[in-house]
C-alpha cells in the first residue's frame, strides 16, 4: 500500500471561484480494479493500492492545485470541474524501469458558458524501484493538472 500526500506545484495564477465535483475512476466503476487499486499488467502477481480511493485522491489534488493557483474553492459555485480517470496504470515489466500512465477527462460546466472539455494523457518513467511508484504517480497527476488549468484558462473557462 502506498500512502501519499499530494503537494501542489502549479506555477499558474488565476482568480475567482470554482467548484469541484468528485472525479470518477472508471477502472473501478467497470469492476476491473478496486477503488484504491492502481491498474497493473494483468499477468503481474503484484497489486498496488493507494491508502485512499484513487478518485478521491485525484479530486483532492485538483482542489489543491486550483487553490494554489489562486482560485477560491466553492462547491456551490455555478462553475464546476468534474471528470474521470480512464487510466491509472503502473507498469513494472518495462525493461527501461517503471512507468506510470495517466489518462483523465476534465469538464468545466458553467451556467454562463458552454462546457469546456479537455483530455490529458501523461506517461512518467523512472528507475525500477518500489519507492518510485508514488513519485511517478505524483508527477503524472501534476503534469495533467498543470496542462488542464493552462488549457482551461486559455479557453476562458476559468
Amino acid at each position: 500500500m502506498v500512502s501519499m500526500t499530494y503537494q501542489p506545484t502549479n506555477p499558474l495564477t488565476g482568480q475567482g471561484a470554482v467548484g469541484t465535483a468528485p472525479f470518477r475512476y472508471l477502472p473501478a466503476d467497470e469492476h476491473r480494479v478496486r477503488p484504491r487499486q492502481v491498474e497493473t499488467d494483468p499477468v503481474s502477481k503484484t497489486e498496488l493500492f493507494l491508502s485512499q480511493e484513487i478518485a478521491v485522491f485525484f479530486s483532492d489534488a485538483l482542489r489543491s492545485e486550483l487553490s494554489r493557483s489562486g482560485y477560491t474553492i466553492d462547491d456551490s459555485h455555478d462553475r464546476i470541474v468534474s471528470g474521470a480517470n480512464t487510466r491509472f496504470f503502473v507498469d513494472w515489466k518495462s525493461r527501461e524501469g517503471r512507468s506510470f500512465e495517466l489518462a483523465a477527462d476534465y469538464t468545466v460546466q458553467s451556467v454562463e458558458r458552454t462546457p469546456f472539455s479537455w483530455h490529458c494523457a501523461s506517461v512518467q518513467k523512472g528507475p525500477d524501484a518500489l519507492a518510485e511508484d508514488g513519485i511517478l504517480i505524483r508527477k503524472g497527476i501534476a503534469d495533467c493538472m498543470h496542462r488542464f488549468i493552462a488549457a482551461a484558462q486559455g479557453a476562458g473557462a476559468f
